[in-house]
């Protein structure tokens, strides 16, 4: 594990220090989930001492937050209004593998969350802030489609979690096979897999 030069709040740029921890803090929580990285073995891959981590987070689960919501960053794709219902919702889809598809950690910590990650306070529940932004736009595709979004009895919010989940689990899959390549073959026919199967999800 390559270490970085310990660094104080005061220091330096703390900009750079606190994208130093994302970095490493992702690559732990990647690994081992939230309950299984320590903020110590964080603080030591990203080269800070732990007081320094939660100078920036404030405490681990701060932290795993920051990590899942950099993770997911970026303008996330959406439905347009032109062709079928299962033409929009297919194109959504593709979009939405291809977005994870270039953010490599994004799968695994997606799906290490959904399986042992910290339960969100009631507040963050009400507000919507725990749920994937990938699946509250796939959520408000199915919604729209559908008035009121049942796919084969699921309510919309279901059927687009398992969607994400088909999304993220088929990613992680090609990555293993090392098929992670979008000029890959095996890339592509897991993507037209996914697409088929959301589309029947979906319902449309």
């Amino acid at each position: 594990m390559k270490k970085r030069t310990v660094g104080r709040p005061r220091d330096g740029n703390p900009d750079e220090t606190r994208n130093e921890i994302l970095k490493a803090a992702e690559e732990s929580f990647a690994m081992a989930g939230f309950t299984g990285a320590t903020t110590r073995e964080v603080a030591a891959r990203a080269g800070v001492n732990v007081a320094t981590l939660h100078y920036h987070f404030g405490n681990k689960e701060g932290l795993y937050r920051a990590v899942i919501e950099r993770a997911v960053s970026g303008e996330i794709p959406t439905a347009d209004l032109s062709g079928t219902p299962a033409e929009r919702v297919a194109r959504t889809v593709g979009a939405l593998f291809d977005f994870a598809a270039d953010r490599p950690a994004l799968s695994r910590l997606s799906l290490l969350d959904q399986l042992a990650g910290p339960a969100p306070s009631a507040t963050a529940r009400n507000a919507g802030e725990s749920e994937d932004p990938r699946v509250a736009s796939l959520r408000r595709t199915l919604v729209a489609l559908a008035n009121g979004g049942t796919a084969k009895g699921l309510p919309a919010g279901v059927a687009a979690r398992a969607i994400v989940t088909l999304i993220d689990g088929a990613l992680l899959a090609t990555r293993e096979a090392g098929a992670a390549s979008p000029r890959n073959g095996h890339h592509a026919l897991s993507r037209e897999a996914v697409i088929a199967a959301a589309v029947k999800i979906a319902g449309v």
